[in-house]
């Protein structure tokens, strides 16, 4: 094994040993010290044709990333997190909270069903959040399609929550593509529209008659509309034969009743950025 091999194992060994000696309480949506904070945006896109596997393809590792705290917040957050992903096939695959099983496949399109589970918001998270109570975690069940016309990746998922956490639908169209730069670099970017229905943008930007009072925010129905659209692009490294690296940042804009919130308006920021980097082995 090469030195850079060395170092890059090291590091990461290091932060597996400092991450699982944390205290889970220090941080929101953590499970023996690691953070599991939402960071998978546009992650995955095209991933069924770029990283095929005749039988078990396992990637473990662990990243950084800086976000906001909420989402809708403007106060952002250093965090460590772990990175999995699991492939079996043309068959199946597990990318950190997501699970996919391809149903139909071919060169050029595939589509199948899909399940998530998707953290919820810790009132504890920030003082901004006060008064506002916890949204539970939740599990999304649907299905998904991607089509890949050419040099670029468009797709559609959909999901609903069967676990009683935001209780409602959620809905995205997105597209990606990737550019080799040479020397086991590629230039990776996309972009995304999330719709929500009122379910799940009242559970995260509505406020209740209690909350209000609670709170010291003015009421507040959400309904249905446009969540959020978004934009990634980044790097991504694997000249190597086990070792990957990846840095992205990314820019998300909330929408309709998500950006008129009380809760963003006067407390947070319609703008969302978030930036990233990690390393995962594969076996």
């Amino acid at each position: 094994m090469t030195r850079p091999l060395r170092v890059a194992g090291a590091g990461i060994a290091a932060l597996l040993t400092t991450l699982l000696s944390a205290p889970a309480a220090q941080a929101d949506n953590t499970f023996f010290g690691l953070d599991f904070g939402q960071s998978d945006l546009l992650e995955d896109v095209g991933d069924f044709w770029t990283d095929v596997s005749g039988d078990f393809r396992v990637k473990l590792g662990v990243g950084t990333s800086v976000a906001p705290r909420f989402e809708g917040s403007d106060r952002y957050k250093a965090r460590v997190m772990p990175k999995f992903a699991v492939r079996y096939k043309n068959l199946a695959s597990i990318n950190n909270t997501r699970l996919r099983v391809f149903a139909i496949h071919n060169e050029n399109f595939v589509t199948g069903l899909q399940a998530r589970y998707r953290f919820g918001r810790d009132e504890d998270a920030s003082p901004d959040l006060l008064g506002l109570g916890d949204v539970s975690d939740s599990f999304e069940l649907g299905g998904f399609a991607e089509w890949r016309p050419g040099w670029a990746v468009v797709g559609v998922e959909v999901g609903r929550d069967v676990a009683g956490g935001h209780d409602g639908l959620l809905a995205a169209v997105y597209a990606g593509s990737q550019m080799p730069l040479g020397g086991g670099f590629n230039l990776e970017g996309g972009a995304q529209v999330t719709w929500a229905s009122g379910n799940f943008m009242g559970r995260n930007f509505g406020i209740t008659e209690a909350q209000s009072i609670a709170s010291g925010l003015p009421e507040f129905h959400a309904g249905s509309g446009i969540k959020d659209v978004a934009a990634r692009v980044g790097v991504r490294f694997n000249k190597w034969k086990h070792w990957e690296f990846a840095s992205y940042v990314a820019y998300s804009r909330l929408m309709s009743d998500a950006s008129d919130s009380p809760l963003v308006r006067q407390r947070g920021s319609p703008n969302q950025f978030m930036w990233s980097i990690a390393g995962q082995y594969r076996f």
